[in-house]
């Protein structure tokens, strides 16, 4: 398998998947994923358990294929078996999707998943990857003085895509030199359809501060043929 490393400014295609190396090392890994599996020293689960169920594991060699569980997953209506040619009414079954909602490669120790929410209802913690800015964090973003915010705008206006953001963009700040700042301020001023006077962005809506954050991101180019100015929706690290 080949996954994509977990960046929430990355959105991969399809038929792609995000990876966390170093898995074993990370504070969300599953205590029977360090040790070897040794079915002797496991609870054979009963069938009043079952509903029980939060997630599934199945494995194959080295590898650990995950699927979470929820109520959608049950059927217990009436159903005719095909193989048997008989009516079955007591044998509610647990459907399984075509592919697993998180591989666990031991050999390699990477976790690799498709959608972070599917991932951390199995690994708990793992949203932290892509947590957004509380309240509290976002109003000391919009208090930074290189915005201009109306009155009107406060904390509570932010979207949630926005506070996603709010908090990526903390640490590329906590990150930039005084010079490195004014250039990303310019270079967002070239791009983004905020108005820009006396050094500060003038925020009256949600779309303002989206520009500004992408400025932050720096997810804004020109491209070399044509000259079209875009925005970057997906960014992957070369």
């Amino acid at each position: 398998m080949n996954g994509v490393d977990y960046n929430p400014a990355t959105l991969i295609e399809n038929e792609e998947l995000y990876q966390l190396k170093s898995f074993s090392n990370s504070e969300y890994i599953l205590d029977f994923l360090r040790h070897e599996l040794d079915t002797v020293n496991q609870d054979q689960i009963s069938k009043a358990d079952l509903k029980k169920l939060s997630f599934i594991c199945t494995v194959q060699a080295n590898l650990y294929f995950f699927q979470i569980i929820n109520s959608s997953f049950f059927i217990s209506k009436k159903w005719f078996s095909i193989e048997e040619l008989t009516l079955e009414t007591e044998k509610p079954i647990i459907t399984i999707n075509p592919f697993a909602d998180a591989i666990y490669d031991k050999n390699s120790d990477i976790l690799y998943f498709k959608k972070l929410p599917a991932a951390q209802k199995i690994f708990k913690g793992m949203d932290q990857l892509y947590k957004e800015a509380t309240e509290g964090e976002t109003q000391t973003f919009l208090d930074n003085d290189f915005l201009d915010v109306n009155v009107a705008f406060v904390a509570k206006n932010v979207t949630v895509p926005n506070r996603k953001r709010i908090a990526l963009v903390n640490e590329t700040l906590n990150n930039l030199s005084n010079d490195e700042k004014l250039a990303i301020y310019d270079y967002t001023n070239e791009y983004a359809q905020v108005t820009f006077q006396d050094g500060k962005f003038k925020i009256e809506s949600d779309d303002d501060l989206k520009f500004v954050l992408w400025g932050i991101e720096q997810r804004f180019y020109t491209t070399n043929i044509g000259g079209e100015k875009r925005v970057a929706n997906s960014i992957i690290s070369i």
